[in-house]
């Protein structure tokens, strides 16, 4: 998936679960979109990758691309030194930022989940990928089918940008979805700032 399908799609499933904590701020969306794009980091040609040439670089040369960075591992590890970074130096006024870009990179390995070569979720223990998709169910990078994908989260952004405008994005999810995906929100963020 490019990266313009990366931020379209984990916004336009990230901003009605910031809209139920009250937290759709503009520092929160932005780290959501920096997290969509993290796990590309592996590859020198990605928006990141280029942009930091020598991290890319290194982490190509060592795993490849979709290898740890595209992991339960990876993102453990990503977790921790994220975390670490924002307690020696950010205030503790933005600690939840830390959420936002790790839900922003857990969404990037779904959507690849759903690419044909799936994501090796289990790297290094288990090397093979796997696919969500199916058979039918997957797109191709740069393809018609990441294209559709593309459209369709695009519109699905728009119209929740269109009821946050109207004071209503945190309607769109039924009310025991909501409450449920509320609590755990709220119940991560706890255990995280816990550290």
């Amino acid at each position: 998936m490019q990266a313009k399908t990366h931020i379209t799609t984990t916004l336009a499933l990230g901003l009605p679960l910031m809209s139920l904590t009250n937290e759709l701020t503009l520092v929160n969306v932005g780290v959501l979109a920096v997290g969509s794009l993290l796990p590309d980091i592996d590859h020198p040609s990605s928006y990141l990758g280029k942009r930091h040439k020598m991290v890319s670089g290194v982490t190509n040369k060592a795993f490849g691309h979709r290898g740890i960075t595209h992991s339960l591992l990876g993102f453990i590890l990503i977790g921790i030194i994220v975390k670490f970074i924002q307690k020696q130096y950010l205030t503790d006024r933005i600690e939840d930022i830390v959420f936002w870009l790790m839900l922003g990179y857990l969404l990037h390995l779904l959507e690849d989940s759903f690419s044909q070569r799936g994501v090796k979720w289990l790297y290094p223990f288990i090397k093979s990928g796997s696919s969500f998709g199916g058979k039918f169910a997957f797109y191709k990078t740069g393809q018609l089918s990441e294209y559709l994908v593309m459209g369709f989260m695009l519109c699905l952004l728009l119209m929740e940008v269109r009821l946050f405008w109207l004071g209503n994005l945190n309607r769109l999810l039924p009310g025991v979805v909501a409450d449920i995906l509320k609590t755990l929100i709220l119940k991560v963020q706890d255990i995280l700032n816990s550290y």
